[in-house]
């Protein structure tokens, strides 16, 4: 017995451990999946390019509040001057990426961890509208009474309407309960590039969440209750590049939400999440020529630390090639454990994993047949060469390009039956392919075309194995927290290597042996 093999794999497994608790207790993480705690994390990625001047974008950046709770930010922000100011009025934290001289395409980026909880709040029922509210409220409420240059609460129109609207009533929830019914029944929703201002919203009666919001805090501060507009995002796991915008009243001494747009009375969901208060433009940019930007937005289950040694630091566009990174690992012990104790044939060690890999940009069902079909074809076409009696390096480059009008062929077949996954069938696992082909003929030329076939099926076996428990959500995820997971691969790995015993297809291969050792023939 070696005992420094199982000194070493113990080792491995104990470093891994102690760096996962120092983890825990002093750097933040943890290791339990937070289902309830509604773990979000968020990229913001700008796109831009300069003409040779000076050149400015203004991100407004989210701040915690009574229900949203902001972690973990990074900023990417290629070559260009970064810094970050508090606007007094509002609280609005914004942040400014500033060159002297840009010329060229840049891409900036933010990213930032949230974790979210519902509100829903009342309004108490005695509560009513102040006779003066400028005298009412303290000076620093005066700016959400006042109008603006969107929100118009002194037009003759807007006063008018709340008139109407609310009567002599005076006591605030039934008068706020009045303006948001009005607002969500009289006037459309319709996207719009640009949103109208209050008064244009009630003139023609459609807008989008920008003008509803805008009319609403219209007539919520004619009425004498000071309103702002506060605009955020509505969470969905994906990319998009909308907002969306909604209404805070203050009343009873806090401010209270409203979203006339999605029906939230007094009421904020879970996936809504804060990026200014006020009447504000979430990007505002000068002297650039082009400017684009979207959301890549990611719920956690695992909340994401930004110390030095995480990986959550690494820009968004590098952290993907990180987590493939981290499955060949798991791919390579799924190989091992196969060709060790199961005694599954493959071709070669890290086949399958490579196939496993493959198979993530379309799906197992769509790589098997792919597979099936070209290594079927590629070894017929693998024979005629051989009789040809040309060159190796010839021969796989002629197979490569048969690879390559096969999936071209398959991609059109595919198109016309309306299969579109095939559609993300690329040059990685082609090269994979033309490298199977070579092993399949080689393999049936040594040991014939039925073990070729049954190391062909060994593989895709193994690689489907490799496929789903790479493709667990758990596994990629404390995989990327805690990295320091690959040392007690490793020491599994160890452990492997030091295994004798009999492979589970081997009692299959002697269970003849077996029968006449238990009838004492041997």
């Amino acid at each position: 017995m070696n005992r420094r093999v199982y000194l070493l794999a113990g080792f491995l497994v104990l470093v891994a451990g102690g760096v996962m608790t120092a983890k825990v207790i002093y750097g933040g993480h943890t290791v339990r999946q937070e289902f309830s705690r509604h773990l979000w994390r968020i990229h913001v990625v700008m796109n831009l390019a300069g003409q040779g001047t000076r050149a400015k974008v203004r991100l407004t950046l989210p701040q915690d509040t009574e229900r949203q709770t902001v972690y973990n930010e990074h900023f990417e922000n290629d070559e260009l001057v970064f810094y970050v100011r508090e606007r007094p009025l509002t609280g609005n934290r914004m942040g400014f990426w500033r060159s002297e001289v840009l010329d060229g395409s840049k891409s900036i980026q933010y990213t930032f961890s949230v974790q979210l909880r519902s509100l829903a709040y009342e309004i108490p029922q005695a509560l009513k509208l102040p006779t003066d509210p400028l005298a009412a409220y303290p000076p620093e409420l005066q700016a959400w009474l006042d109008p603006s240059k969107f929100i118009q609460s002194r037009d003759i129109s807007i006063k008018k309407h709340v008139k109407n609207v609310i009567g002599r009533e005076r006591k605030a929830a039934a008068v706020v309960r009045r303006l948001y019914d009005y607002v969500r029944g009289e006037v459309q929703y319709r996207s719009e590039k640009g949103s109208k201002d209050a008064r244009e919203t009630l003139n023609k009666l459609t807008a989008d969440c920008g003008g509803q919001a805008r009319l609403f805090a219209a007539l919520s501060r004619a009425a004498g209750i000071p309103s702002r507009v506060v605009g955020g995002l509505v969470l969905t796991v994906g990319a998009k590049n909308t907002t969306h915008v909604w209404v805070e009243n203050y009343l009873g001494r806090k401010w209270i939400p409203f979203d006339v747009v999605n029906d939230h009375f007094a009421f904020i969901p879970t996936n809504y999440v804060e990026l200014y208060r006020g009447d504000y433009f979430l990007v505002k940019h000068l002297g650039l020529t082009k400017f684009d930007y979207f959301f890549v937005i990611g719920m956690e289950r695992l909340p994401p630390v930004d110390h030095p040694w995480s990986l959550y630091v690494l820009p968004i566009h590098f952290q993907s090639f990180i987590q493939v990174l981290l499955l060949i690992p798991i791919g390579a012990l799924v190989v091992a454990f196969f060709r060790t104790v199961i005694g599954v044939p493959t071709f070669g060690t890290f086949a399958p994993v490579l196939l496993a890999l493959a198979f993530r940009e379309s799906s197992f069902q769509i790589g098997v047949l792919v597979l099936g079909v070209i290594i079927f074809f590629g070894s017929i076409v693998r024979s005629i060469l051989d009789r040809l009696k040309i060159l190796v390096v010839p021969r796989l480059s002629v197979i490569v390009t048969l690879v390559v009008a096969f999936v071209l062929g398959m991609v059109v077949v595919a198109f016309h039956m309306g299969v579109q996954k095939i559609f993300y069938f690329s040059f990685f696992p082609m090269v994979i392919m033309t490298w199977l082909i070579e092993r399949f003929s080689v393999i049936q030329i040594e040991d014939g075309t039925g073990e070729a076939f049954k190391t062909a099926l060994g593989t895709a076996l193994v690689a489907l194995a490799a496929y789903y428990l790479m493709g667990r959500h758990a596994v990629r995820t404390y995989l990327f927290a805690f990295p320091e997971l690959l040392l007690v691969i490793m020491g599994v790995l160890l452990l492997l290597g030091r295994y004798t015993g009999i492979r589970v297809t081997e009692l299959w291969r002697f269970q003849e042996l077996r029968k006449l050792r238990q009838r004492k023939v041997l």
